[in-house]
């Protein structure tokens, strides 16, 4: 597990990086949940400004404790948050964690989460501390089906009815990737 008296570890990307979310991000995480384009295919709730303090809280508190949780995506020329990668759910019992991730519209196409995705993929299987990551994604989300398929998982069914969506019942893909898989940088 992490050491209860850090936040997670820095991250160097090409151009970018991830790094612990602090309360500073709040507006930043906002701003950009809040377009429609970024959360209407997702299981995101209506975002709200203490959606996203909560988000944030809930990072740091579950690094803090030892648990496996989110990364904030910055710019690496100004530290601007434009996304989060990392983990919504984990379970050392079972040795899996659940990936997440969001970003900004203006990054789209730009190979940026790719890189997020692969370095957390890197850093959690290099812990030893999972065998198995997954993903649900909403079956009418093609961008990010297209980065988990380039990121080596394997579309592994469809849970139908799976997650209520701002009141829409939505059927998911699960996504899995076992270490056993994983083709690691």
């Amino acid at each position: 597990m992490a050491d209860e008296s850090r936040p997670p570890p820095t991250i160097e990307l090409s151009g970018a990086r991830l790094r612990a979310l602090g309360p500073a991000d709040a507006d930043a995480l906002y701003a950009y949940l809040r377009n429609p384009a970024v959360t209407d295919l997702t299981s995101y709730p209506v975002v709200s400004l203490p959606l996203a303090e909560a988000i944030i809280e809930r990072s740091r508190s579950r690094w803090a404790a030892g648990e496996l949780s989110k990364w904030g995506l910055a710019l690496a020329h100004d530290d601007q948050l434009v996304g989060t990668c990392g983990f919504n759910e984990y379970s050392p019992a079972h040795r899996w964690a659940e990936l997440a991730f969001d970003l900004a519209q203006p990054c789209w196409g730009t190979g940026l989460m790719r890189q997020a995705v692969a370095a957390v993929l890197q850093w959690a299987y290099g812990r030893d501390e999972v065998d198995r990551i997954h993903a649900f994604v909403r079956v009418d989300n093609t961008r990010s089906q297209r980065l988990l398929d380039r990121s080596g998982f394997l579309r592994e069914g469809c849970l139908r009815n799976y997650r209520v969506c701002r009141g829409q019942p939505r059927d998911f893909y699960v996504y899995g990737l076992l270490r056993s898989d994983w083709r690691g940088a």
